[in-house]
C-alpha cells in the first residue's frame, strides 16, 4: 500500500481542509451515497480509527467534518472516547448523550441516526449514517434497517477501497485529550429485514464481489463462490451444491480450493466456521438466490 504519513497537524490551518483526502474525496463520496437519500439517509461519514489515535474519515458532508474538526468536537464525541470498551455493533443516535456535537450536527441539518462500529486488530470502523431534515426518520424506521446498511457497508468498503487506501497513506494524528466516561446503553434489539427498501440502491451498484477487508488479507469471493459457501453451511453436500447451482462436482472442488486458499483454511470444516462468521455478519453485499 506505500508508506504512510502520520501527520500531525493544526486543525485550525486551513490547508488541511483543502488538501487532506478526507475533504477532496468529498464530491466522490456524495456521488456514490446519493441512492441513501431513497430511504432518508442522506449524511454518511466513514471513520476509522486507530489505536495510536491517528484516524481518517471519508465523509459526504465535508462541511460538517471540517466544524468538527475546526470546534474540536471529538473532544466531547462519545465514539472518540476510549474505543478499547466498543464491541461490533450498531448503535441509535437517541441512545446517546446528545450534548454538545449532537447539537452541533442539527445545525448542519444532520439528526435521527445510526452507527455501525466494527472492532478490528489494529483500529475500530465508525459508520454513521443519518437523516438530513428529515423528521420521519426516527428509531421505529431505522430498526429495520441494519440489515441492509451493513450490505451497503460491505460495497462502500469494495467500491470505495480505493479512497481508502489513499486516505489511509495520510491519517492524521489527534493528540489525545482527557476525557469523561460515557456510558452507552447495550444494543440488544434484533436486526429485522424489510422487503425492499434498498432495492434501487443495490441496483445501482454493480456488485460481483464480496470484499472481505483486513481481517481476510483484503481478499475477496465471486458471487457464486459465496453462494456455494452458503448451501455448504446449510448442510448441502458438494453434491447437493453442484445441483442447485448448475456446475459439476469438479468445478466445485476448485471453488472449495480457491477459497480455502482466500481464507487461509486448511479443511471443510474450519472453512465453513470461518464462512458462517461472515454470514452471520451479513456482509455479504448482495442479494442471494439459491433456485429450488
Amino acid at each position: 500500500m506505500g508508506t504512510r504519513i502520520l501527520i500531525s497537524v493544526d486543525l485550525l490551518d486551513s490547508n488541511l481542509y483543502k488538501t487532506n483526502p478526507t475533504f477532496t474525496s468529498v464530491n466522490e463520496v456524495v456521488e456514490f451515497t446519493r441512492p441513501l437519500k431513497i430511504i432518508g439517509l442522506g449524511y454518511f461519514t466513514f471513520d476509522r480509527h486507530y489505536h495510536d489515535n491517528s484516524r481518517f474519515s471519508l465523509t459526504n458532508s465535508g462541511k460538517w467534518i471540517e466544524h468538527y474538526w475546526r470546534k474540536k468536537l471529538y473532544e466531547n464525541a462519545i465514539f472518540e472516547k476510549d474505543t478499547s470498551k466498543f464491541v461490533s455493533g450498531h448503535v441509535f443516535w437517541n441512545w446517546l448523550q446528545r450534548e454538545p456535537v449532537y447539537s452541533a450536527a442539527a445545525d448542519y441539518g444532520i439528526d435521527h441516526g445510526i452507527t455501525f462500529i466494527e472492532k478490528h486488530d489494529n483500529y475500530y470502523d465508525f459508520l454513521h449514517f443519518g437523516a438530513l431534515n428529515n423528521d420521519s426518520v426516527d428509531n421505529d424506521y431505522l430498526i429495520d434497517k441494519p440489515f441492509q446498511l451493513n450490505q451497503f457497508i460491505s460495497i462502500f468498503k469494495y467500491k470505495m477501497r480505493h479512497l481508502i487506501e489513499v486516505a489511509e497513506k495520510y491519517k492524521i494524528h489527534v493528540p489525545p485529550d482527557a476525557h469523561s466516561a460515557h456510558a452507552m446503553k447495550n444494543n440488544n434489539l434484533n436486526d429485522r429485514t424489510s422487503n425492499s427498501d434498498l432495492r434501487d440502491l443495490f441496483s445501482k451498484r454493480d456488485v460481483s464481489r464480496i470484499y472481505l477487508g483486513d481481517d481476510h488479507k483484503k481478499t475477496w469471493l465471486t458471487r457464486r463462490e459465496f453462494d456455494m459457501m452458503v448451501l455448504l453451511t446449510q448442510g448441502f453436500s458438494t453434491s447437493d451444491a453442484a445441483i442447485r447451482l448448475g456446475i459439476s462436482n469438479n468445478a466445485i472442488n476448485k471453488y472449495i480450493k480457491n477459497i480455502k486458499d482466500k481464507l487461509d483454511c486448511k479443511t471443510l470444516c474450519e472453512l465453513g466456521y470461518v464462512t458462517g462468521k461472515l454470514i452471520a455478519k451479513n456482509s455479504h453485499p448482495f442479494s442471494f438466490k439459491i433456485p429450488d
